[in-house]
């Protein structure tokens, strides 16, 4: 342990509280996410079952996005006047007892309607969270990072997000789906593991130094981040690529099922999620080290882009006629995936690095906000849109969707500047003219 902490002491350019605050704090972030969309998993099959809650199907998706627009701002400016650890409790403390005051409503004694109506307030009460959870948690990431670490320390917090949304969720479908486990069962353990997240960051994450920012109230320090343009410049940036994730994320089994698809076999759908999956993550972490020691976003950016497109296209050529992907196609062409996958990850990292080279540092919470808006606003227009282009298009809908917004997404990051590298500049310039001191 006193070898690991020393290497990234060393690796990072950190102090040894710094990684042991990270640490913690990546860890009850992943056993958080992982909980929460095991609980997730257990609310869609329990609550929706079947094409006929379709209404409901988009309701749900929506409330999550619509109450972390509305909430994270508040948070944000919270984290800037008076810390981040105590709005990173609530977050974690809201998110629970979503989690666990599901089991309530899903009993025989609840009508259906009741049940949907519910879900939809426990799906508000998981907005609030993530609004209170990613403004303080990108906040308190970004207090310990500087140009040399900064994109490595967001890619971790890529990997963590990311990682526990995807095996919580994936655990929660095989629990109920493979294992036959009821569905109070899964609720109550996911719940416990949220709690858990509770005890690890009250009493294991604390709050790094940080600037206080100025007296201005939550609409006051919103209309001073507003008028940085380097984050008006960003936001053209990241909602398509937000809203190309919320248009996957809600119609999943129309882009790779299609519908009355034979089911896919095992190892062949085991092949092609580890050749998406492991590059990927493989990458987030060598991209963000590549994009600290060149000090520069915009290429990575673009790369990441642009093997975006690769996949869109690749799985766009996997479309069956009658809708859904042909898993036969997808497996023969894994290696292209796992390459184009490997340079996907050159995208997340540098954006969020991006975002933090020119953010204040004393308004650094509601900055970080800025993430959730960008969010919640690519979760909102995804689906819509996707949900009438697919309607129209079919399946070709996926390539139409996936290309032109990550054109749109292109196009603009041309237009962002280096931040990174004239700091790195100046730093260098400020250096070279202060002759070094003598004992």
């Amino acid at each position: 342990m006193d070898w690991t902490t020393g290497f990234l002491q060393r690796f990072l350019g950190l102090d040894r509280s710094d990684v042991s605050n990270l640490s913690a704090l990546y860890f009850a972030t992943f056993i958080m996410r992982a909980a929460a969309f095991a609980g997730v998993a257990v609310m869609q099959q329990v609550i929706l079952p079947g094409q006929a809650n379709a209404f409901w199907h988009g309701l749900l998706f929506a409330v999550y996005p619509v109450a972390e627009i509305a909430t994270v701002g508040y948070f944000g400016a919270q984290c800037d006047e008076h810390g981040r650890k105590r709005i990173l409790i609530f977050a974690h403390v809201i998110t629970a007892a979503a989690v666990l005051l599901f089991v309530l409503s899903i009993g025989s004694y609840v009508p259906e309607v009741a049940k949907a109506y519910l879900a939809a307030v426990f799906f508000t009460m998981f907005g609030i969270g993530a609004g209170a959870k990613v403004a303080s948690t990108l906040a308190m990431v970004n207090d310990h990072s500087s140009l040399r670490n900064r994109a490595q320390l967001m890619a971790v917090f890529d990997l963590v997000t990311f990682g526990g949304l995807a095996g919580g969720f994936g655990a929660g479908f095989l629990a109920l789906s493979a294992l036959h486990w009821s569905p109070d069962s899964v609720l109550l353990i996911a719940g416990a593991g949220v709690v858990l997240s509770v005890i690890l960051v009250w009493f294991f994450v604390q709050d790094a130094r940080f600037v206080p920012a100025p007296p201005l109230g939550t609409l006051g320090l919103l209309k001073e981040v507003f008028r940085n343009k380097d984050i008006i410049r960003l936001l053209p940036v990241y909602i398509p690529v937000v809203a190309l994730y919320g248009y996957v994320l809600t119609f999943t089994d129309q882009i790779i099922a299609g519908h009355g698809s034979a089911p896919i076999p095992i190892m062949t759908l085991t092949v092609i999620v580890l050749a998406f999956g492991v590059p990927l993550a493989v990458s987030l972490v060598a991209f963000g080290r590549w994009s600290d020691v060149a000090r520069l976003r915009r290429p990575f950016m673009l790369i990441g882009l642009g093997c975006f497109g690769g996949l869109a296209v690749l799985f766009s050529l996997a479309t069956e006629p009658g809708g859904g992907m042909d898993p036969n196609y997808l497996y023969g062409v894994w290696p292209g995936i796992a390459a184009l996958s490997f340079g996907a990850g050159t995208f997340p990292p540098a954006a969020l690095a991006y975002l933090g080279d020119v953010i204040h540092r004393d308004v650094s919470g509601t900055s970080f906000g800025i993430y959730s808006l960008i969010f919640g606003s690519g979760l909102i227009v995804g689906p819509i849109m996707g949900g009438a282009l697919t309607v129209t298009y079919g399946p070709v809908a996926f390539a139409i969707i996936a290309l032109s917004l990550i054109a749109i997404s292109a196009v603009a990051v041309l237009f962002l500047r280096e931040p990174a590298r004239n700091h790195a500049a100046a730093e260098a310039a400020s250096a070279a003219a202060d002759p070094p001191q003598t004992k």
